[in-house]
């Protein structure tokens, strides 16, 4: 698990983020949560214990997908006011559904 981590700190630091036109999760924020969907599938698959399987998500968000929230929270600092709340709450309402939908699978 540690080289996990590693790994995603890794790519969320040279991640590519640019901001598009439409104010939408940048495309790497979007592969990131693709990414994150597949890891889940296999967690969902494995025959680990269901506590086991809780805690290891959780942590896999805390690495995963919190670096990428927070990539999006300085990238959206050199917009106009209103444009940075658009955008991050679109990045925010993406990671949110995704959040959700792991925590259910897993209950």
């Amino acid at each position: 698990m540690r080289q996990f981590h590693l790994l995603m700190t890794e790519k969320t630091h040279t991640a590519a983020f640019v901001i598009d036109d439409d104010l939408g999760p940048p495309v790497a924020f979007l592969d990131a949560i693709s990414d994150l969907r597949i890891i889940l599938a296999a967690y969902e698959s494995s025959l680990s214990p269901v506590s086991q399987t809780g805690e290891e998500i959780l942590s896999v968000l805390g690495s995963a997908l919190h670096p990428y929230l927070r990539r999006c929270e300085q990238m959206s600092a050199s917009l106009s006011n209103l444009s940075r709340c658009i955008m991050l709450f679109n990045c925010y309402n993406l990671a949110r559904v995704f959040h959700y939908c792991s925590r259910t699978k897993n209950r």
